[in-house]
């Protein structure tokens, strides 16, 4: 059965559903629980700690504070769980976070697959917009580098963790998603617009999250390699790619743009002409490997996180209660 999958790169999909099946849990029940404090049935649904996930900013401060004075992040430590999840998977395996768990990169993609259906194709930037567009989300990244990196000391770091609009920066979150005003539904909708007309838009362009970890991504020691000796120079690597990198001319593929998705791999029609490898003789790994490196190494995480008590936050409801009315 898993060789079937293989074949038709099926499990990619397939880990993608399942984690946005999981993290489709957890909003719905996020959004419970944050209606608990309306109708006062406080202990009705926990807070699930997954939900910070979605607060990188928090994350990179709370590393931040972690690095500069030693202490793990208590308000939101499964969200530098994540982070650092996302890191490490990065630096061993290219981009893969992006390809194989993102909720956004899932969303992308779905996007562009209609866009396919609906006007036969994607369409693509000129090459000086796309290099120039490219830039924009490097550049995010960079302001954030510098504002929190290195505008903040370690100590400045953690009180920032420890302040009220931080502990309740999820619930934030989700009130803005809830009253969005017509500037930023229309912003949104121009981004969806656009994801269904350029591959993998806001990936490409306007994410800083996949933008470090493209960055951190050229460390890894996987990486796509052709064999230029069997290479019969189809194209189909190079038409598969969602990122419009050109394999069939590289030995290598080196580039931050690389989310590790492997369809050049399952496309090319020659075996062992292209694969995921590393050096020093070491194996190719092949989709169904990666998936299970994938899934295993976000568990350890997880599961790590949880025995160390890095995982739930130490903000009880009382708490909440008591800090929301202040940051309203």
């Amino acid at each position: 059965m898993f060789s079937e999958f293989n074949k038709r790169g099926l499990i990619r999909p397939i880990v993608q559903i399942l984690f946005a099946a999981i993290i489709l849990y957890i909003g719905v029940t996020f959004i419970v629980f944050v209606a608990q404090f309306e109708n006062g049935t406080l202990s009705a649904v926990s807070r699930p700690a997954g939900v910070e996930a979605f607060l990188p900013i928090s994350a990179l401060v709370g590393l931040k504070a972690w690095l500069g004075t030693g202490n793990f992040d208590p308000i939101h430590p499964a969200g530098l769980v994540i982070f650092l999840a996302a890191i490490t998977l990065s630096v061993l395996f290219k981009r893969v976070f992006c390809s194989w768990i993102c909720p956004i990169g899932t969303l992308s993609e779905m996007l562009a697959r209609l866009g396919k259906r609906v006007f036969g194709r994607n369409y693509r930037m000129p090459n000086w917009l796309d290099y120039l567009l490219r830039s924009v989300k490097y550049i995010i990244l960079g302001f954030f580098v510098w504002f929190i990196f290195l505008g903040m000391s370690g100590a400045s770091a953690a009180e920032f963790v420890q302040t009220p609009y931080n502990m309740v920066s999820d619930i934030k979150m989700l009130q803005f998603m809830q009253h969005l005003t017509g500037v930023g539904m229309s912003v949104i909708g121009m981004i969806v617009l656009c994801s269904i007309l350029f591959e993998n838009f806001w990936c490409r362009y306007f994410c800083p999250y996949g933008g470090l970890l493209g960055l951190l991504s050229i460390l890894s020691p996987y990486k796509i390699r052709r064999n230029h000796k069997t290479c019969i120079q189809c194209g189909k690597c190079t038409k598969s790619c969602p990122n419009h990198i050109v394999v069939e001319q590289a030995s290598r593929v080196w580039s931050p743009e690389c989310t590790g998705c492997l369809n050049c791999v399952i496309q090319c029609p020659v075996n062992n002409t292209l694969t995921f490898k590393a050096p020093l003789g070491l194996p190719a790994i092949s989709l169904k490997t990666l998936a299970f490196y994938v899934v295993g190494l976000w568990m350890v995480f997880v599961i790590i996180a949880r025995i160390t008590g890095h995982w739930e936050s130490n903000i009880t409801l009382e708490m909440y209660q008591r800090i929301l009315p202040l940051v309203e």
